[in-house]
């Protein structure tokens, strides 16, 4: 029993709610509460707001029967709330009607839901033989849906980046306020109403683009701090909020259907902060927040997750088995029990939703010792499944290459590039000289020490959801749009034309220019780092604010197809698409002059047209009325333009090609 107030609550039962807050559509939904005798309680009530996930919601009160029983003081008082269908949800609160006819409930409310889908625990997903892959016997879930071969042209795509909840809210379908997730679309730290339909709804502008690979932010069902995904509390069940797991299934048959690959966000370092350790008043071994009666707090699902002993404590303090920013529930993945749990948690999303690859969210927190044997199996796993180029993908967020290279034995198929992007971001200086770009762009920023899966499988980025916005970054040295416009276009230029492969992130093409910042915490003082401003919402919501301003000042509507910059990261996309000398050329740098002009020529065998490249890396405008081609490519007769940045241009003359930029511009051609 648990107590507060005037309440009392019958909390370790697992046939009621709250212990249980996933029910099956055929199951009762079962309350039993008590209200202390001094306030003279005649029957029992419970308001709750439900919402069946097919667009009714009402608002109402259920009375609850008067049971025979009185335990230490309390009238106990039992209710089954009436039955809602599959993916619907409430939020209840214990209440009661005095002798008087008066009316009282509790603040503190709980959520349920009920899903049919979910597996609560790891006994309810059938691990079958399947037979041997590399000589060595497989097990796992059929798939529950048709299963679509990987693409084999990852380097050719344009890869986007989506935060669910502030992507899309679907035009059809409101769930907002259906998930222990607290919804208010003022706050910068709540839900705004994102969904997986939302997103459904835009495939069409992200085709327009010219993405063709998105990588979606976790789906599981989060704390109530975990809009973004991920702090989970249940590793087999899509948020409500968010949509059902049928809603996940359209969004890859949909993507699919647009030739846009689907890969999903996974967590396997830690759960929610669940668990009160002997550091912080717990029992030794600690105990889970809600069996001491914290209200806030829910036991984890799958059910074998409840039990600390599968945890870290506070003790840890490794970059590997800490507690992730000090209050996440570090996974124990040294050992084989938890392996075991979390690669079948893994095969269970590739089963059910027909996915392409998995992004490894907090990559360098979790041991070798999980990764070797993880990456392994989903390989063989994902190859039965006729996936043999499933994608799995590494965040390790490590600012040298030799940190990350550190984790080669595991075999990813990419890691997302940071010490790269940390290169080209230190570069920037006052913003008047581009050489990182160049660089980057040219190949120079490789290390001398290999990748296992090389290089240039990297995903590489220029901002994505935990860091500054690359706009800003000019913003902040310039001051002026313009000018920081043109240099964003040089960019985007370098990296979707790049070496390795390039990834956006939502609202880069809209033009955001988020900034990572600080916030003073009201009740300590305490200054700590926030990154709401690079969590901005890409629908309109002017209603969330932030000490400094509304978060999402946009430079153009949302989803705008005809501005610049949206039309130029779909040039580039298509060139990267059309053009395999763009990720399997050679780059071999032609000249580089003090004024800023450099030349680049991406080339291959001497059957394929090499492509030509002028950037003009600085303030100075670039008149070469003759730059000679060496003697060693391939004579050429034309030069076909395929796109300039800021209105250079380049043409035959005679000894050479005639060159004309204006500053910080790059131009690409075919030489015929």
């Amino acid at each position: 029993m648990r107590y507060f107030d005037e309440y009392c609550e019958v909390h370790l039962d697992p046939n009621t709610a709250p212990y249980t807050w996933v029910f099956r559509t055929n199951e009762k939904i079962y309350i039993r509460f008590g209200v202390h005798l001094s306030k003279h309680p005649d029957f029992g009530q419970i308001a709750y707001e439900l919402n069946d996930g097919q667009g009714y919601s009402d608002v109402d009160h259920i009375t609850a029967e008067k049971e025979n029983v009185i335990d230490n003081g309390f009238q106990m008082f039992s209710a089954i709330l009436p039955p809602i269908s599959n993916g619907g949800g409430y939020q209840y609160r214990l209440g009661y009607v005095d002798t008087f006819g008066n009316e009282h409930t509790t603040e503190r409310s709980h959520f349920l839901f009920v899903c049919d889908e979910a597996p609560r625990s790891m006994t309810e997903i059938p691990s079958e033989f399947l037979g041997y892959v590399n000589h060595q016997p497989l097990y796992g879930p059929k798939p529950r849906v048709e299963m679509t071969s990987s693409p084999d042209d990852w380097a050719s795509r344009l890869f986007y980046s989506i935060i669910i909840d502030r992507f899309a809210r679907s035009a059809d379908s409101n769930r907002a306020g259906m998930s222990a997730v607290k919804y208010d679309p003022t706050s910068p730290h709540a839900s705004h109403g994102g969904t997986i339909r939302g997103v459904i709804e835009q495939i069409d502008y992200l085709k327009s683009l010219g993405i063709r690979a998105i990588i979606l932010s976790p789906v599981y069902v989060n704390a109530a701090d975990g809009y973004h995904g991920y702090h989970p509390i249940h590793l087999l069940m899509v948020d409500p909020r968010l949509g059902t797991l049928m809603c996940l299934r359209d969004l890859v048959k949909t993507a699919h259907e647009a030739d846009i690959a689907v890969i999903l966000d996974v967590v396997n370092n830690h759960l929610a902060d669940s668990i009160n350790w002997e550091e912080y008043g717990g029992p030794p071994g600690g105990e889970f927040k809600y069996v001491q009666g914290d209200d806030t707090a829910v036991m984890p699902f799958p059910i074998e997750a409840r039990n600390t002993s599968l945890f870290h404590g506070p003790e840890y303090t490794d970059m590997v088995n800490q507690r992730l920013f000090g209050f996440l529930e570090d996974w124990r993945t040294e050992t084989s029990y938890v392996r075991e749990l979390l690669i079948q948690h893994l095969k269970y999303w590739i089963a059910e939703t027909d996915i392409d690859g998995f992004r490894y969210d907090s990559a360098r927190h979790v041991g070798l010792d999980f990764w070797e044997p993880c990456v392994e199996e989903i390989s063989r796993y994902a190859s039965y499944l006729g996936k043999k180029e499933f994608l799995q993908i590494a965040e390790h967020a490590g600012s040298t290459h030799d940190e990350v290279i550190e984790y080669n034995s595991a075999k990813f198929t990419n890691l997302i590039d940071y010490p790269t992007y940390y290169a080209v971001k230190h570069s920037l200086n006052d913003g008047n000289w581009l050489g990182g770009l160049a660089d980057y762009f040219c190949g120079f920023l490789a290390p001398s020490q290999p990748y296992h899966a090389g290089w240039r499988h990297n995903i590489m980025f220029l901002d994505n959801q935990d860091t500054t916005r690359i706009l800003h970054q000019f913003l902040s040295r310039l001051a002026n749009l313009d000018e920081s416009r043109v240099r964003l276009h040089f960019g985007l230029a370098c990296l979707i034309l790049g070496p390795q492969i390039p990834s956006i992130y939502q609202g880069t093409e809209q033009e955001f220019s988020g900034a990572l910042g600080l916030h003073q915490k009201e009740d300590t003082g305490e200054w700590i780092g926030h990154d709401c401003y690079v969590r901005e919402d890409l629908f309109e919501n002017p209603a969330c604010v932030w000490e400094f301003g509304p978060i999402n000042r946009k430079t153009f509507e949302p989803y705008e197809q005809n501005h610049p910059t949206f039309l130029l990261i779909r040039q580039l996309a298509e060139i990267r698409r059309q053009n395999k000398l763009i990720h399997s050329g050679n780059r071999t740098l032609l000249c580089s002059r003090n004024h800023g002009l450099w030349c680049v020529l991406i080339h291959g065998t001497p059957d394929e047209q090499p492509l030509f490249v002028a950037m003009n890396l600085g303030l100075t405008p670039v008149f070469e009325e003759a730059f000679k081609i060496p003697n060693w490519s391939s004579d050429f007769s034309g030069v076909d333009m395929l796109i300039t940045t800021t209105g250079g241009v380049f043409h035959l003359v005679e000894g050479g090609i005639g060159i004309k930029l204006p500053p910080f511009t790059f131009v690409l051609g075919r030489l015929l």
